[in-house]
């Protein structure tokens, strides 16, 4: 039995396959097939990483009405981007047509994520020592 990748999902499956089991698109009419690719996973997560506030990365990876509203709600107030950044980083985003980025490396997104935690630790440190001398003004 033979294997090859469905044209639309990249899901392995039976080379006699009417239907893939994954995307649950029918293969067919192979005429229709695009021969598109998903966008490539470093450039999204810079996107994500710099301007994901603005929707950057939702527009590159062509969902566009979610990128308008990202633009609009600056990123959900960063937090809507700050998760679609963190599903880059663990190859679990999907572009508009619901493909996975192509060139996944595990190494440069869990490098990135972690690099990415420490301006959040530090603004946490900062609160809790703010608070700390708040606390102690208010005291004497």
């Amino acid at each position: 039995m033979t294997t090859t990748n469905c044209p639309y999902c990249g899901a392995e499956i039976d080379s006699d396959a009417q239907r893939c089991y994954v995307c649950k698109k029918w293969l067919t009419d192979k005429t229709n097939v695009l021969e598109d690719k998903p966008q490539e996973f470093l450039p999204t997560l810079l996107f994500s990483y710099f301007l994901g506030v603005f929707g950057v990365h939702r527009f590159f990876t062509e969902s566009i009405a979610i990128g308008v509203t990202q633009l609009l709600t600056f990123g959900g107030c960063g937090i809507w981007a700050y998760i679609d950044f963190i599903l880059i980083c663990f190859n679990k985003y999907r572009d508009g047509q619901g493909r996975l980025l192509s060139n996944y490396n595990p190494n440069i997104g869990i490098t990135v994520f972690v690099i990415s935690l420490i301006p959040l630790v530090l603004i946490l440190f900062m609160i809790f020592i703010m608070t700390l001398a708040i606390l102690a003004a208010s005291t004497k």
